[in-house]
């Protein structure tokens, strides 16, 4: 009963900060910087404007002449906002996926120079039992990493 209600504190304090922090600094999602945005404020940007878009397109197809000219240029408008903000994302994702591929050449190249430490080593971790100890937890992480990535596409 205590960790509910330490919870349910810990929640009001937490969405009276965010409140505070709207009221006072505008947000990444409104300063529209894809660096700064999480996960979930892309996810909740993408699913607004897909809204709009779907709005837009209904009222296009009942609109005469003149309304589908203004219609289709926000239409316009807002796709071609959406597209540089996936080529700044993808280009984000390319330098991270390149600082990784960095890290795993510096962690190969250090192994291949210390090659029989690194074999002596895994040895004595298989036989003291490390090394499934590890590998148990590697894939409890794993598994909890893939329930979370699941929660947030939702």
């Amino acid at each position: 009963m205590k960790k509910l209600v330490l919870v349910l504190l810990f929640s009001l304090a937490c969405i009276s900060l965010r409140a505070a922090e709207n009221q006072t600094a505008p947000s990444a999602a409104q300063s529209k910087d894809p660096v700064v945005m999480t996960e979930q404020e892309r996810h909740k940007i993408f699913k607004k404007r897909n809204k709009e878009i779907r709005k837009l397109v209904k009222q296009y197809k009942k609109a005469n002449a003149e309304q589908k000219t203004q219609i289709k240029a926000r239409l316009a408008e807002i796709v071609s906002v959406a597209t540089d903000e996936g080529i700044a994302r993808s280009k984000e994702r390319i330098a991270a996926e390149k600082a990784n591929l960095q890290r795993w050449e510096n962690k190969i190249n250090e192994q291949e120079q210390n090659l029989d430490e690194v074999k002596a080593r895994r040895v004595d971790e298989i036989l003291s039992g490390e090394a499934q100890r590890r590998h148990k937890l590697a894939k409890k992480r794993w598994k909890k990493e893939l329930k979370d990535r699941k929660k947030q596409m939702k």
